[in-house]
């Protein structure tokens, strides 16, 4: 029975508008709503509603159709956006004992090989170490990320480390690049960290510059990546990352648009570079030139450099 967009229908039978909107949102998103989460969406958006003084969902069916911009609005609203530093401690420890010694290894042969040929700047670029955060949320996973570049390098100042970190919500991005953490937010960092790579100040602290030089944040919806689109901040050289972490994303796509994400992250990433998902996100159900790292004690893939030296990774 339609009810003309009540909030709730009187039979139970889920609204039309509801529906119509939770489409919309899964059409720019692929952000999967589920009979689980709907109540979810539908607590989210009537805080939409009771923001713009609407009296139901065909009302903000309507506006959101009529007004350019409400789409982020509705979308910065229904992203989940907890986080926090150091979350899930035991991927940033093997990042530092295991990966940057690997990739410190495996990076000083290059450049030596390097020397060794024409000296037409092929080694140029050996140094360089390219991270992706996808789902950045309010800018803890990166700022984690650089930290733990800066203390698990040799000799961090060799190399040239961008982190691009990106998310779906103007919000997140604007709190992100502001750079302030309340104390309570700052709890998971060591102190020696907090005093080398934050300034106090009152009620919390400010990322320093010497962090906020390698993260760069930009706008990124997941579905138009997957969908081949790419962000106009990063029109060239998008791609080729050393180390990619999306993690406790893929929970929130639909399942038959899990396997498209996990192909584009793969995509992603350079020859031999690394994955970190989420502790509920392992890739097994997919199909994938990824495998996984099998002493990491904590769920990360590398990518495959050739598909014969599968068994080594």
């Amino acid at each position: 029975m339609e009810t003309g967009g009540n909030l709730a229908c009187r039979d139970g039978a889920p609204d039309p508008y509801l529906e119509r909107i939770r489409e919309r949102v899964f059409q720019r998103s692929r952000l999967y709503f589920g009979p689980r989460k709907l109540s979810l969406f539908r607590q989210r958006l009537e805080t939409r509603l009771a923001q713009l003084g609407l009296a139901d969902y065909r009302s903000y069916l309507g506006h959101l159709e009529q007004t350019p911009g409400e789409y982020a609005s509705l979308l910065d609203l229904m992203t989940i956006n907890e986080t926090f530093f150091f979350r899930n401690p035991d991927q940033f420890r093997h990042l530092r004992q295991a990966v940057l010694p690997g990739l410190e290894l495996a990076r000083g042969r290059e450049m030596m090989r390097s020397w060794g040929g024409s000296g037409n700047g092929a080694g140029e670029n050996v140094m360089k170490l390219r991270v992706l955060c996808a789902g950045c949320s309010t800018g803890e996973e990166p700022y984690t990320v650089a930290m733990t570049l800066m203390e698990g390098l040799r000799y961090p100042k060799a190399w040239d480390i961008e982190i691009v970190a990106g998310d779906i919500s103007k919000s997140c991005l604007k709190a992100a690049r502001e750079g302030f953490y309340e104390t309570e937010r700052l709890h998971n960092i060591p102190p020696h960290l907090i005093g080398k790579y934050f300034t106090a100040t009152a009620g919390g602290a400010f990322v320093g510059e010497e962090l906020r030089e390698l993260v760069r944040f930009i706008p990124l919806n997941l579905n138009q990546l997957m969908e081949g689109e790419l962000p106009p901040e990063l029109a060239t050289g998008w791609g080729g990352f050393d180390l990619v972490f999306c993690r406790n994303v893929m929970i929130y796509f639909a399942p038959s648009c899990q396997q498209l994400l996990v192909e584009t992250l793969s995509r992603l990433l350079a020859p031999g570079g690394h994955l970190f998902t989420g502790d509920a996100e392992p890739l097994h159900l997919f199909s994938h030139d990824l495998a996984a790292v099998p002493d990491a004690a904590c769920l990360v893939y590398r990518k495959l450099e050739n598909v014969e030296n599968a068994s080594a990774l």
